[in-house]
């Protein structure tokens, strides 16, 4: 068999289909009559092959797509949890593996590396990873805050005395710094009246010991997420705030641009399988309780109490949304100028 024929019966190099061999067989001759008389065989072999590509299905027969996705052990990723054991990924054509990371530091590396090729994480997150040249586009929001549940909340220790959010001007506030949490507190702030220039921030990044040090008074105040905010108050801190009047996403998935360009219809059919998991969490909370306990490390004294939280349908951040983290982003340095809404979430 000579080169020309295994060139026309060979799978195609993008995405292993192969185009009906009449209309493989009509181009090829037709390129290579060209070639012959400009004698250019390399300009017939890349124009083939892209004319191929360009041709073959998106979702080829027999291909399947498989899809590493990191993830946080909180409880906003619940509906990808369902979506992965129930098997809805599975019935829009594509399989989603799971990675867990304990740190977000642990996950962004291993996106980088090229580890994983998706990604669970706050908006904030996203948006730098983005700006620093990570080809990542976001799929869909997972938790936009809601008047009738809260995420994070603003708490003072069970002695600290303070009981409004107007008296946390010249206090020290733990929170991790250039994080969601820190921009949770400024936006809280905000909405409540208290100046920013007045609330001392201290750093303190693992969130368990931000509660533990809150809970023993050794600082007075601690914005925390859920469920540990629910614990603290149940423990006797008093919450003084929360995100619920915020009106903004919080997190996103999101999946690298390669893989949403290298299969057409991928983000929609995302979509499509999350959406399945979120209808059934809503419909029915309560048949999912043990999982998230067992899934994102539920406190002991919470199981049973905790509410599982319902979660908005899929669809993309507003622009809105973006401009708000963006501005943030560019109020603080850590951002040196905002992208086209566009080239931030999915087609």
């Amino acid at each position: 068999m000579g080169f020309f024929t295994k060139l026309l019966l060979s799978p195609l190099p993008t995405s292993g289909a192969h185009l009906p061999l009449f209309l493989r067989v009509f181009c090829g001759t037709l390129l290579y009559e060209m070639a012959k008389r400009t004698r250019s065989f390399p300009l017939f072999l890349s124009v083939f092959v892209l004319l191929c590509s360009l041709c073959s299905p998106a979702w080829a027969a027999g291909q399947k797509v498989s899809i590493s996705l990191g993830v946080l052990p909180v409880i906003d990723t619940l509906p990808l949890i369902v979506g992965a054991e129930k098997g809805y990924f599975e019935q829009h054509g594509f399989s989603v593996k799971l990675v867990n990371f304990s740190s977000a530091l642990e996950r962004d590396v291993a996106l980088q590396s090229g580890r994983i090729d998706a990604y669970f994480g706050d908006l904030l997150n996203t948006l730098l990873l983005i700006n620093s040249g990570q080809r990542l586009s976001i799929v869909t929001t997972v938790f936009h805050t809601d008047h009738n549940q809260r995420m994070f909340a603003l708490l003072a220790s069970p002695k600290s005395g303070i009981m409004s959010v107007k008296q946390v001007e010249g206090q020290q506030v733990a929170i991790s710094k250039a994080s969601v949490i820190e921009y949770v507190l400024d936006r809280i702030a905000t909405q409540s009246g208290v100046r920013q220039d007045k609330i001392k921030k201290a750093d303190i990044r693992a969130i368990p010991i931000r509660y533990q040090m809150l809970m023993a008074d050794k600082i007075k105040l601690a914005l925390l997420p859920e469920p540990l905010a629910a614990k603290a108050e149940l423990e006797g801190a008093k919450v003084l705030a929360d995100d619920r009047m915020l009106d903004t996403t919080l997190t996103v998935v999101a999946l690298k641009t390669e893989l949403l360009q290298n299969h057409p219809g991928l983000s929609a059919s995302f979509i499509a399988a999350y959406g399945k998991a979120v209808q059934a969490i809503n419909t029915n909370p309560d048949a999912f309780k043990d999982l998230l306990a067992e899934r994102t490390q539920l406190p002991a004294s919470l199981k049973g109490r905790f509410k599982v939280p319902s979660f908005p349908n899929p669809e993309k951040p507003r622009k809105k949304d973006i401009k708000f983290v963006e501005d943030w982003l560019l109020e603080r340095g850590l951002m040196s100028k905002p992208k086209p809404y566009e080239t931030v979430v999915a087609p």
